[in-house]
């Protein structure tokens, strides 16, 4: 069991890490060459999110998934804010992980994970919370790496215009999608290493 969750982690924790690397970068503190003080910046991390393997209504929530309608709601966000551990929800557990990496770097006022389906907080709980951090800039930007999904493409966006909508004093910008060469040097980056610590 151990090592399926390590596995399971381990292209989660790839995947995250390739998007710090190539997450734009602002700094946060110091001043311009003009000697202007830069923009604090809030960073919202979307991940794709998945469901906790001890929610015990989970067969009904698959089986009234494509029906939609208020049972199925009220399933869903019972779901969604089920509590989550390490042991319950790996890909949760990893991508909180890399959240903290990030936190600590310091480069960001404030860093709040968000889900696109499945967990909290949700895209649009997330940018509430960072609107309360107060930051000059919100940056929201997703782990997914290629485009072509429909939540980097479609839902995270309808998000962010949502949010323009009522929040219109408030600067927010879409760090996405990555340039695909970068995307190509990390993935090249990833598999020298495995190469050169290969026994």
């Amino acid at each position: 069991m151990r090592i399926s969750m390590l596995n399971y982690l381990k292209p989660v924790l790839a995947a995250c890490a390739a998007a710090m690397l190539i997450l734009p970068s602002m700094a946060l503190s110091g001043e311009d060459s003009e000697g202007t003080m830069p923009p604090t910046v809030s960073l919202v991390l979307v991940g794709h999110g998945g469901v906790p393997n001890d929610y015990p209504n989970l067969k009904e929530f698959f089986r009234l998934h494509d029906k939609g309608g208020d049972e199925f709601e009220k399933i869903e966000e019972e779901m969604i804010h089920w509590p989550r551990t390490e042991s319950n929800d790996a890909y949760w557990a990893g991508f909180m992980k890399v959240v903290g990496e990030i936190r600590n770097a310091g480069k960001y006022l404030s860093v709040h994970p968000a889900f696109n389906e499945f967990c909290a907080p949700t895209v649009d709980e997330a940018l509430a919370a960072a609107t309360a951090a107060k930051p000059d800039v919100i940056i929201v930007t997703s782990i997914m790496l290629t485009p072509g999904g429909v939540h980097s493409e479609r839902d995270i966006p309808a998000s962010i215009e949502s949010f323009r909508e009522e929040n219109p004093s408030i600067r927010i910008v879409y760090a996405w999608p990555y340039d695909l060469r970068e995307v190509a040097q990390f993935v090249n980056m990833q598999s020298t290493k495995f190469i050169q610590d290969r026994p």
